[in-house]
């Protein structure tokens, strides 16, 4: 008799793995633009809920920095995450909305910088958070995600003033599964 909830409890809960590619922008002091991969394994809870973690990562190019008759073109930039991450989906049709929150620590570094002068680019490690919104067409995602990255990059151009660049970048995403279980319709 005690067993009958769990495993009733345990019908509802099940696994999955989602996979993505995307374009990543960043909007600070240094516009670049790029491409996003990323893997999720997930535990499903119940048609609504999915709890996992996210390996992401990504290319950024172009971008540049003009103080003081400085220009600083950086060629390539890198991000990679590791997020802890929920989505809660909202109704239970086939094609429905859904939200998601993650949460974790992200390694930075611009890979290459050249102009008419030299600089110092620093990597770093930080925390952030990254709110998502999209919607769900069956086993297709379409989503954007903000991720707000905790810290700055710190450039400090030769015969200028150090130049502080925001971490934080968008993603506009699209995943699919690729193993697991249905939504439970």
């Amino acid at each position: 008799m005690l067993f009958l909830p769990a495993a009733i409890f345990a019908q509802n809960i099940g696994f999955r793995m989602d996979a993505g590619l995307g374009a990543g922008l960043t909007f600070s002091g240094l516009k670049s633009y790029g491409i996003v991969a990323f893997a999720e394994p997930k535990v499903t809870i119940g048609p609504s809920i999915t709890a996992g973690i996210r390996f992401e990562g990504d290319v950024l190019f172009g971008g540049s920095i003009t103080q003081e008759a400085e220009d600083l073109e950086v060629g390539m930039s890198t991000r990679a995450a590791l997020l802890v991450r929920g989505e809660y989906f909202i109704g239970s049709s086939g094609t429905r909305p859904f939200v998601g929150l993650g949460f974790g620590r992200y390694t930075i570094a611009n890979t290459s910088a050249s102009g008419t002068g030299s600089a110092s680019i620093q990597a770093s490690n930080n925390f952030g958070v990254a709110p998502e919104l999209g919607i769900a067409f069956g086993n297709f995602k379409l989503s954007a995600m903000y991720h707000f990255v905790g810290g700055e990059t710190l450039v400090e151009i030769e015969a200028g003033n150090p130049t502080s660049i925001s971490n934080n970048y968008l993603g506009i995403l699209m995943s699919f599964r690729v193993f697991g279980v249905k939504d439970r319709e």
